[in-house]
């Protein structure tokens, strides 16, 4: 795409590798991925959003070609995001955060609500993982710690059997993805930065954090009803009333038939959305 470039922070120990897109003047998009995901995970929508705002994707710490060393924690994350916005002189910008990483956009926009326009959260940060049923941090760490894949080939194929093959960016696996000592493919994501960042996501002080968002918040939802187990659809239709109940300036909205990565399964509807609210 016409004006987009990679580009690389490096500052006091940081490293944060990024792409940005559009025009410098138009108004600024930060776009922030699911966790052991990278940037590439919006190349499929990145050039539409580039149309009408000036986007940054980053990979955030321990994730692709960004710096690998802690902390792991949500507080360290959103001081990442203050310092890529004050590299890139960025004053004031929506934010699109998806899963695990709208918590840390929530906490940026709370403690600099001058500089946050919006808030869009991809089906994630409206909850603590300590609460979801069945979810146990040490398993899933283990879990996706040692998923081993036995070619990039081979990581692409899970991809497209669970998420469809219109909607997965060529470059999002192999981003993801580090030859181990085995010879096989394992995430890049250190198993250090699964254990920080599932601790913060089941551990920040909810009540505090909803109560003080000052900006307009979309909650843009996956379909619960996607998933198998009936206690957890329950579980996210609560927390998602729960959230709208707190944030009195949030707008939650669900892309019907939408899996958890909406930006995979519904390119064109998530687009709109997040024009639409922005705009």
């Amino acid at each position: 795409m016409a004006g987009q470039q990679r580009k690389q922070l490096v500052k006091n120990g940081l490293v944060l590798a990024y792409t940005v897109a559009g025009r410098p003047e138009a108004p600024a998009l930060l776009l922030l991925h699911a966790i052991r995901n990278t940037s590439r995970l919006f190349d499929h929508i990145l050039p539409e959003l580039a149309k009408r705002c000036r986007v940054i994707a980053v990979d955030l710490r321990g994730h692709g070609e960004s710096v690998k060393e802690g902390p792991y924690t949500f507080e360290q994350l959103a001081e990442d995001i203050r310092t890529l916005l004050d590299t890139e002189e960025v004053e004031q910008a929506a934010i699109v955060a998806a899963s695990f990483s709208a918590v840390p956009a929530q906490m940026f926009a709370a403690a600099f609500p001058e500089r946050v326009t919006h808030l869009i959260l991809l089906d994630g940060g409206f909850y603590s993982l300590r609460e979801m049923p069945g979810f146990d941090r040490a398993s899933t760490v283990d879990r996706l710690a040692e998923t081993r894949f036995p070619s990039i080939a081979a990581a692409r194929e899970s991809y497209i059997a669970r998420y469809g093959k219109g909607g997965i960016p060529s470059s999002l696996p192999e981003s993801e993805l580090e030859q181990k000592e085995d010879g096989a493919y394992g995430y890049r994501l250190p198993r250090e930065a699964f254990d920080g960042y599932f601790r913060a996501y089941a551990a920040f002080d909810k009540e505090a954090l909803f109560a003080s968002l000052k900006c307009p918040v979309l909650l843009l939802l996956a379909d619960e009803m996607t998933l198998s187990d009936g206690e957890q659809q329950r579980f996210f239709q609560r927390a998602a009333a729960e959230y709208r109940q707190k944030v009195p300036r949030a707008v939650c909205e669900k892309i019907p038939h939408a899996q958890h990565l909406l930006m995979l399964t519904h390119p064109r509807e998530t687009v709109e959305r997040i024009i639409s609210f922005v705009h």
